[in-house]
């Protein structure tokens, strides 16, 4: 990587962070909102997919913007409306004023997600390694939300989470004013003349190459030069990859709202965030791994293998108590997130020619948006019984995007085999 690439690294790594941290505060504080406020635990599951939904609602007109703004700006904007909101938020009377504040909290940070991803995604050359470290961010954040949120709580307030991260947004938002970074969408860093030869490598299973490029083939044309054409192939993969998203999206707020009150009811009152900071940081470590695996393998190869080794460590979360849950439930973590930069990739390279941004603003409306509904989802099991039984009804989603997971996977390789002696007899 060069030097504007790895400042393009940093600096997005960092606002990935603070998302995560404004995004996982909330689920941290969940028990403390609920002795303040006196709601049931299905009521709070549904403030958080109110939550998932704006948060995933904002990412479809965020991908417009960034395609049409630029990065810069739309970040910009994910970042100053997240100041009013938090403070907001930090003075909500009663639940039904949390949920509208949580709401356009949501809306406004979920504009980072197809903005930044779209900078990594067209940015640097080596967009697997880079998605991975992006991702690393996003967990580093994520692990210190319980830490940074409940030590706020247990020193003041519960409130005073919220107002110390508009401050800290806000500091953010004055950056992306001024900055000089380069950060619109940034793809001559690979040049047009490597852009061809990517394409058709990839469309061959070639797993080295083609991995910053869009979802196009190369096919010679009757004067027998290597011309680019979008295949209509890729349409139906794609929207398994979005149904996927829809899914795995399930799975995430459920477990990432109720993980917190799982490991304070099943492990230790007082050191459940602790150990949901443990949990999350494994998520980091998968992340970069995950990144540096789509480098070498095919990411239609990848993601069932990973898919179907986070379902049994979920269905283990919601079975098993005490030290071993902290086990469990960080390798579950671990192989949720470590799949995360392959189907952020899946995305880039599916993706129709110039339409990138959108392609995230979809995929995050499907995972964060439509998917958001695992909060109530996971609520109504908890109400019912208890957490555990939560944990263990997500597992039934989870199996769903590895059987998804598996069919994108074996279109994949019919397509390799129909294209290569497509290939070679046009050749001759």
């Amino acid at each position: 990587m060069n030097a504007a690439e790895r400042r393009l690294i940093t600096y997005t790594a960092f606002a990935h962070a603070l998302i995560h941290i404004v995004e996982l505060t909330y689920p941290a504080l969940l028990t403390r909102i609920e002795e303040d406020f006196g709601v049931r635990a299905v009521i709070l599951g549904a403030i958080a997919t109110v939550f998932g939904w704006a948060f995933g609602g904002s990412a479809i007109p965020a991908g417009f913007l960034t395609d049409r703004l630029g990065s810069r700006r739309v970040l910009f904007y994910a970042f100053a409306g997240a100041t009013v909101s938090l403070v907001l938020v930090g003075l909500s009377p009663n639940e039904w004023f949390l949920a509208g504040t949580l709401a356009l909290l949501g809306f406004s940070i979920g504009l980072y997600h197809p903005a930044g991803l779209s900078l990594m995604a067209q940015g640097v050359r080596q967009r697997g390694l880079a998605l991975g470290f992006h991702g690393v961010a996003g967990n580093v954040g994520q692990a210190l939300a319980p830490a940074l949120a409940v030590g706020l709580a247990i020193a003041v307030d519960w409130r005073l989470a919220f107002f110390v991260l508009a401050g800290v947004s806000a500091v953010m938002a004055a950056l992306l004013s001024i900055t000089t970074l380069p950060l619109r969408g940034e793809a001559e860093v690979v040049s047009t003349a490597d852009e061809a030869p990517g394409k058709l490598a990839w469309a061959l299973g070639n797993p080295a190459a083609g991995r910053g490029v869009t979802a196009e083939f190369v096919t010679p044309d009757s004067a027998g030069d290597a011309q680019p054409r979008p295949s209509r192939s890729f349409l139906l993969p794609l929207l398994l990859v979005y149904a996927a998203f829809v899914l795995s999206g399930v799975v995430y707020r459920g477990a990432i709202t109720f993980l917190p009150t799982h490991l304070e009811d099943f492990v230790d009152k007082d050191l459940g965030a602790a150990f949901v900071t443990v949990a999350l940081l494994t998520g980091a470590v998968g992340q970069i791994i995950g990144g540096t695996l789509s480098q070498r393998v095919r990411l239609e190869r990848l993601a069932p293998v990973l898919a179907a080794l986070a379902v049994p460590a979920l269905v283990l979360t919601g079975a098993v108590s005490g030290a071993l849950l902290v086990v469990v439930a960080s390798v579950f973590i671990f192989f949720y997130f470590m799949n995360q930069p392959v189907f952020t990739g899946l995305i880039a390279d599916y993706a129709p020619a110039g339409a990138v941004g959108r392609s995230y603003g979809f995929s995050f409306f499907a995972g964060f948006g439509l998917g958001g509904t695992g909060g109530v989802i996971a609520g109504v099991f908890v109400d019912r019984w208890d957490t555990a039984a939560a944990f263990l009804g997500l597992s039934a989603f989870m199996g769903v995007t590895l059987l998804l997971s598996v069919a994108i996977w074996l279109m994949s390789e019919q397509r390799s085999r129909s294209i290569e002696p497509e290939m070679v007899g046009g050749g001759g």
